[in-house]
């Protein structure tokens, strides 16, 4: 009885393992091919869009990176990310801390304020915040990005962290404020450094979410010099779009951060995400 048992332990082990491998597969593959293609010429993408090259060519990369501007368009991203990110995990470590460890009047409703907010898609409000931008002087302006992707991301992170902060025990800080910390020095000291993988990704979740973005970029910078990677992406798509070859490697070049930044802190950022979806 129990040999049976086991065989069939077996065998849903042996499934299970099948199946994420297919999975891992059907995820993987996609994204090795564009890879692959990028050192394709035109023709040889053309005639044989899935395979091996028979010839690798390494110039794409370069004109790619020429045609593209992205030299400048990752000083861009990057620096908008940056900035973002930072501004968000400042008011959202500070927000979420009040939401789940200090009792007010508001406090539900602000937590229900972010939950609508959450519900709201963006193209919502994109024609009056262009025309606020406009009378503010800000259009065309990194500046104009940085605001508006901070309130795009204050909302969902805001919660997410709330919900990991709230499940820290109280008694914790209680303790450190009978050794004479205040609140800030008790945020500071005790609930951000046990919170500091949660943190960590709600800053991978708010720079990939800058990068990606192309439909604000697009409507408030006008001038190429302040051109995102995501938007460069496009030049690609328009005035070489018969080049398949450029596409492919414009689409390795717009991506690679992305992927780097994940396999680098893949472990810390699924730690995050497994203990925000169990805490409090």
């Amino acid at each position: 009885m129990k040999s049976k048992k086991k065989i069939k332990q077996n065998i849903m082990e042996g499934l299970k393992y099948i199946f994420l491998t297919l999975m891992l597969v059907f995820s993987a593959y996609p994204l090795l091919q564009v890879l692959i293609n990028s050192f394709k010429t035109d023709a040889d993408v053309k005639t044989m869009p899935i395979g091996l090259p028979p010839k690798w060519v390494f110039n794409n990369y370069k004109d790619a990176w020429e045609i593209g501007g992205y030299a400048r368009a990752y000083f861009n991203s990057f620096l908008i990310g940056g900035c973002t990110i930072i501004i968000v995990l400042t008011v959202v470590g500070l927000g979420a801390y009040s939401l789940s460890k200090l009792h007010f009047k508001l406090r539900g409703f602000f937590t229900a304020y972010f939950f609508v907010a959450i519900s709201l898609p963006g193209f919502l409000y994109i024609v009056p915040d262009y025309f606020c931008m406009n009378k503010l002087g800000l259009l065309d302006t990194r500046f104009s990005l940085v605001i508006v992707y901070t309130a795009m991301q204050i909302p969902f992170n805001m919660l997410l962290l709330r919900t990991f902060l709230g499940g820290i025990p109280r008694e914790l800080e209680e303790a450190a404020k009978i050794d004479g910390c205040s609140e800030l020095s008790s945020l500071l000291k005790i609930t951000f450094p046990i919170a500091k993988p949660m943190f960590l990704t709600v800053a991978l979740l708010v720079f990939v979410n800058t990068w990606n973005e192309y439909l604000w970029s697009n409507t408030f910078i006008i001038t190429d010099e302040l051109k995102t990677v995501a938007t460069r992406f496009i030049k690609f798509t328009g005035e070489y779009s018969s080049n398949m070859a450029r596409i492919y490697t414009a689409s390795v070049i717009s991506i690679m951060p992305v992927i780097l930044l994940y396999f680098i802190f893949s472990n810390k950022f699924i730690e995050g995400m497994t203990s925000g979806s169990v805490k409090g």
